[in-house]
């Protein structure tokens, strides 16, 4: 005759099964909790909330407020392509979101959104300074003119195109978007009162 499980060896085997399933539960359980989080805080800092564990190599931070110097656009220079302008994005505020939904705008005219912050420096009581290098002084004053009140600012020790975008207190809104598909990308860029000539390389005042 075949042999026959005893209540007890039945009993052991659906204890064990329990137990299984149980650390399987747990396992499964942590993963997804995990999961969860990790979305929930990358979304935060898509949305500016939060600010990215990364920042980007090679340049430093903005000039301080006692240091601004305005760069004078070069002569003849005209309105850079949005689509050829690299930015980065800084919430300078307590508003929520500011800087996710500004990208957001920014990536529909076809600039490219490196990436989007909370402003390192804290907050920024202006509307909005655009933070440029040499190289990217005509890339800063063209994407200015899309921002009412904002002022371009040259950090001398940067050596790349990148434009650094903080939006301020009083900063309100971008131009309609009409208002934005009526500049004239052929008309020159002017300068500022009071800019700076500033040399297109070695980041010193011309």
């Amino acid at each position: 005759m075949p042999a026959t499980a005893t209540p007890d060896a039945e009993q052991q085997r659906a204890v064990r099964r329990r137990r299984l399933q149980q650390r399987q539960t747990v396992i499964f359980g942590g993963l997804i909790a995990v999961m969860l989080v990790i979305g929930l805080i990358a979304a935060a800092m898509w949305a500016g909330m939060l600010p990215a564990p990364f920042s980007r190599e090679f340049t430093s931070a903005s000039p301080t407020e006692e240091n601004l110097v305005t760069p004078c656009v070069p002569e003849g220079a005209t309105p850079v392509a949005f689509p050829d302008v690299t930015a980065n994005v800084y919430n300078g505020t307590d508003r929520r979101g500011l800087a996710g939904a500004t990208a957001t705008s920014l990536g529909q005219l076809g600039v490219v959104v490196n990436q989007q912050a909370n402003w390192p420096q804290g907050t920024y009581s202006g509307a909005v300074q655009i933070v440029v290098g040499p190289l990217g002084v005509t890339a800063g004053h063209s994407v200015a003119r899309i921002f009412p009140g904002a002022v371009v600012t040259l950090d001398g020790s940067r050596t790349d195109e990148t434009i650094d975008i903080v939006l301020g207190a009083t900063y309100e809104s971008m131009l309609p978007a009409e208002e934005i598909a009526a500049l004239d990308p052929a008309a020159p860029l002017v300068s500022p009162d009071g800019c700076t000539p500033v040399a297109s390389a070695g980041g010193a005042p011309a």
